[in-house]
Parts: structure tokens; C-alpha cells; sequence
């Protein structure tokens, strides 16, 4: 899987993929702040809200929310701990287009797919349309036959 976004951050680095995100820390800060736990791997699927501060005065973050998560909600000293957060400085920008890359891709997991099936219904159901259009199937083979299809 190849990385869509990479940004680097206060003491950790994050990777975005097409369907993750991996927040490492760097250097002797980042395992100071976040601990010897090494890079934490968070599917978009985990997902369930992204929190995005702007950097200014203080370093900005993106924090994710995930199910049995334990963020935190004490502003950006408390979450400069929270293994689920991204702290940067600057960047404003580049960091708004990760939140709006990671939400679209959530939207995506969240939006209902067509399952094949319903297409192949669809699509004979179209095919015998056609067949009675052309005077191959009579009304009843029609329906009778739309009526095994759909059950």
C-alpha cells in the first residue's frame, strides 16, 4: 500500500495510506511525550472523528477518535500525550487537506455499495425486459420469469 501523505510533526511522523493512518514518534521528545510505544496504526474504519486544531501560539494537532478511545479533551497540552494525535507546527494547510482526504475516505466506508447480486438482478431484469420487448418472451414468461428472479 503506498503512502498518500506524509507530514512531520512535533517529534513523530505521520503516514497516511489509502485506507490507515501511523503516527510514529521521533527522536528522544517523541518517546519522552508518547512513550517506548512505537507507531500506532489507526484504520479509517476505526475512525469515528477527527479533531483538528490549527497551529498559532501553540502547536496545532489532529486527534482521532476511535471506539474505546480515551482522548483528550483538556486542549493541546493533554493531547500532545494521546497516542491517537498528530502535533505539529505550522502546516495549517497541509494538515486541513489530510483531515479532508481521511473524512472523504470515511464518508467512502460509511456510504452503503451496490452488491453485485442487486446488479446481476438489475441487469437480468433488463435483459428480460428486452427479450419481452422483442416479442420473445410473452407477457406471462415475463413474468413469471421476473417474478423467479426476484423471489
Amino acid at each position: 500500500m503506498s503512502i498518500v501523505f506524509t507530514m512531520k510533526g512535533v517529534a513523530e511522523l505521520m503516514e497516511v495510506f489509502e485506507d490507515k493512518v501511523e503516527i510514529t514518534p521521533k527522536g528522544v521528545m517523541g518517546f519522552l511525550v508518547k512513550g517506548l510505544k512505537g507507531t500506532k496504526t489507526i484504520p479509517f474504519s476505526s475512525i469515528t472523528a477527527i479533531q483538528f486544531k490549527k497551529s498559532g501560539l501553540t502547536s496545532g494537532y489532529l486527534q482521532f477518535t476511535i471506539p474505546g478511545g480515551n482522548e483528550s479533551k483538556s486542549g493541546v497540552f493533554s493531547a500532545a500525550s494521546d497516542e491517537n494525535t498528530f502535533m505539529f507546527t505550522g502546516k495549517n494547510d497541509e494538515a486541513q487537506e489530510i483531515k479532508d482526504y481521511i473524512e472523504s475516505k470515511m464518508r467512502a466506508l460509511q456510504t452503503p455499495q451496490a452488491t453485485s447480486s442487486s446488479l446481476n438482478l438489475s441487469d437480468e431484469l433488463q435483459q428480460l425486459a428486452k427479450l419481452k420487448e422483442q416479442g420473445i418472451l410473452s407477457d406471462e414468461e415475463f413474468q413469471a420469469a421476473k417474478k423467479r428472479l426476484i423471489g
